[in-house]
């Protein structure tokens, strides 16, 4: 992470208030997506305002944008690269990352962590959700969740990273094998649970298999009928390497998520919820 301590919404740390935080993300970012996603959903928009970047500048790091849309200066932040954003806070050490949530009282980036910043806004910021927002994180399914999203984290999140940002030949080679072995895994459970044909089982070995507690829960979705967190960070991944990263993976283009028949019903099924993807994302993914 690019500071040196990731705040979190809880007692004696950063309150919940309306329109004192700023999002800076990126609909092309697959950890910035997930944060975007559970703010649609939670009816957080107007809430939890959004400086959009949308790529490179001239010094390497993510770009904002103006108030035409286009590079320029954020006219919120003051501030064109995603750089000056995090040099005033203490703690920062290069490369700044998306998401970065802002406290606008103090200029200061206080959350980089995407995995902690979802989860604090689907529980502590439970006050300011929509009527009938969804529970992302049920406590009833709060074991279920933990261990898809440690399992989820890294075999798929972390692996793709490596598979498709990695210079060493070897190490990506291993990444990229280790998300396909985890669809495998998934597309399975998901079959299984769903009454559909386990097409990928007989390669597996109980090795590869999520904990117990991931897997009872496994319904529609990975803890039950309806989406959690854990769905959204698995979600923004598949959609990373749909379109686009599977392309570079080591030894060629990687298959299709057609290939996992049980695993594509579930990304085609979130692909056409409300708020599941956003104008921006598709904007920045080419659909």
């Amino acid at each position: 992470m690019a500071i040196a301590h990731s705040h979190r919404f809880a007692e004696g740390d950063l309150p919940v208030e309306a329109g004192r935080y700023r999002l800076v993300a990126s609909g092309s970012c697959p950890w910035s997506r997930r944060v975007l996603i559970g703010r649609r959903l939670l009816g957080l928009v107007d809430a939890i305002p959004v400086s959009w970047c949308y790529g490179r500048g001239v010094d390497g790091f993510w770009e904002l944008t103006g108030p035409t849309g286009e590079p320029g200066i954020d006219p919120a932040l003051g501030a064109r690269s995603i750089a000056e954003v995090y040099e005033g806070t203490p703690g920062y050490a290069p490369p700044p990352t998306v998401p970065a949530l802002v406290d606008m009282t103090s200029g200061e980036v206080v959350v980089d962590d995407s995995g902690t910043l979802l989860f604090d806004l689907a529980t502590a910021w439970w006050p300011l959700h929509r009527p009938g927002a969804p529970e992302l994180y049920p406590v009833e399914r709060r074991n279920s969740t933990d261990a898809w999203d440690e399992w989820i984290g890294e075999h798929v999140n972390g692996a793709h990273s490596t598979a498709t940002h990695s210079t060493n030949t070897e190490e990506a080679a291993a990444a990229a094998n280790d998300v396909l072995v985890a669809f495998d895994v998934i597309d399975t459970l998901l079959a299984r649970a769903t009454k559909m044909e386990a097409s990928r089982e007989a390669a597996l070995t109980i090795q590869d298999a999520p904990p117990l507690s991931a897997v009872v829960s496994i319904g529609q979705f990975l803890c039950g009928d309806k989406p959690t967190g854990s769905d959204i960070r698995l979600f923004t991944t598949v959609q990373a390497y749909e379109y686009g990263g599977r392309s570079y993976y080591p030894g060629g283009e990687a298959p299709s998520v057609s290939f996992w028949p049980a695993l594509a019903r579930w990304f085609r099924a979130l692909e056409g919820r409300p708020g599941w993807v956003g104008p921006e994302e598709r904007s920045a993914l080419g659909l």
